[in-house]
């Protein structure tokens, strides 16, 4: 019998290539165990269902980015009358990824029907990027690289900059520009496949706050010689690299090599020529997708009239 499941689950994305396997001519249904997507669908293969264990992403996230709560939906076609039980797909996708050293953890597995789809039926898509701002009263030596303060802890975990003119209130005032319903065209990377594509999103909002090192006891408060800020996007869905795009852009607001009205220009002439080449887009190692939200209702499993006859199976 045929069951649709959604995941939600949790990677560090340093590993990975992306989150979404390449796509080949000759189909889906194959080995990629160097994506997010691929490497679910081999652990899913241990289940030998009647169909190749499709996965669907929620969201697409570039290599190096990691997820604290992403989530994905699966079509499952077990022999017989029976279903399998989501607790186990759970249980088993998790031994799976410890056993091959994956750095990936299903955290629920729940049956959905089966026009459900873990991309269009995702109301939002909350990011959040992390970075650590070298503090202007430390002097490094000469020759010294900023690598050589960061927090072992911090590897790949954020985005730290070297900066003695950062102004944090220009950041935050550039960003207000950003809310709303925008043609994101400037902000998104060009590539022939998706140039036709429209580019107008919502974002809903972007909230920047202090942040914290994550650090062990034995890193202690002296020892800290950056300024860390957490910068929280919350929109209905994004173009490619957007959001390292715009974090890029508004730091360039904050060290004064853009004024916070530039951004606005940037909205209201959406091009590629509308890009500064001065920006850098921000690493793939600062960025987490936080969650993806769904209306409650999508999420409860309606019963066909047939499915009354049927059992769920547990190994």
């Amino acid at each position: 019998m045929k069951a649709r499941y959604l995941t939600f689950f949790s990677y560090i994305g340093t590993k990975f290539r992306s989150a979404e396997k390449l796509w080949l001519k000759g189909g889906r249904n194959y080995p990629d165990p160097e994506s997010i997507q691929g490497l679910m669908e081999i652990g899913l293969l241990k289940f030998r269902s009647i169909n190749y264990p499709n996965v669907t992403l929620s969201s697409r996230t570039d290599g190096g980015v990691h997820a604290i709560n992403s989530s994905a939906h699966i079509d499952l076609d077990r022999q017989g009358s029976g279903i399998y039980d989501p607790e186990w797909i759970t249980v088993e996708l998790n031994k799976f990824f410890y056993k091959h050293d994956a750095s990936i953890h299903v955290k629920k597995c729940m049956r959905v029907s089966d026009g459900f789809s873990a991309r269009f039926n995702a109301k939002s898509r909350t990011y959040l990027y992390r970075l650590a701002v070298l503090k202007p009263d430390v002097i490094l030596p000469e020759k010294q690289i900023i690598a050589s303060y960061m927090p072992i802890e911090e590897w790949r975990r954020c985005q730290f900059l070297r900066s003695k003119n950062f102004d944090i209130e220009r950041f935050k005032e550039a960003a207000k520009y950003l809310v709303g319903y925008h043609d994101f065209t400037t902000f998104k990377k060009f590539d022939k496949l998706s140039e036709i594509k429209h580019n107008r999103r919502v974002i809903h909002s972007i909230d920047v706050r202090p942040g914290q090192p994550m650090v062990t006891s034995y890193t202690t408060r002296q020892d800290n010689k950056f300024d860390y800020w957490e910068v929280e996007i919350k929109g209905s869905s994004f173009v490619h690299n957007q959001i390292r795009r715009m974090v890029g852009t508004l730091s360039s607001v904050a060290v004064g090599k853009l004024s916070p009205e530039d951004v606005k220009v940037m909205l209201q002439i959406p091009s590629k020529h509308s890009w500064h080449s001065f920006i850098q887009t921000c690493p793939p190692d600062g960025l987490y997708l936080c969650n993806v939200e769904y209306d409650p209702e999508d999420l409860v499993y309606e019963e066909e009239t047939c499915s009354e006859l049927t059992s769920t199976v547990k190994e």
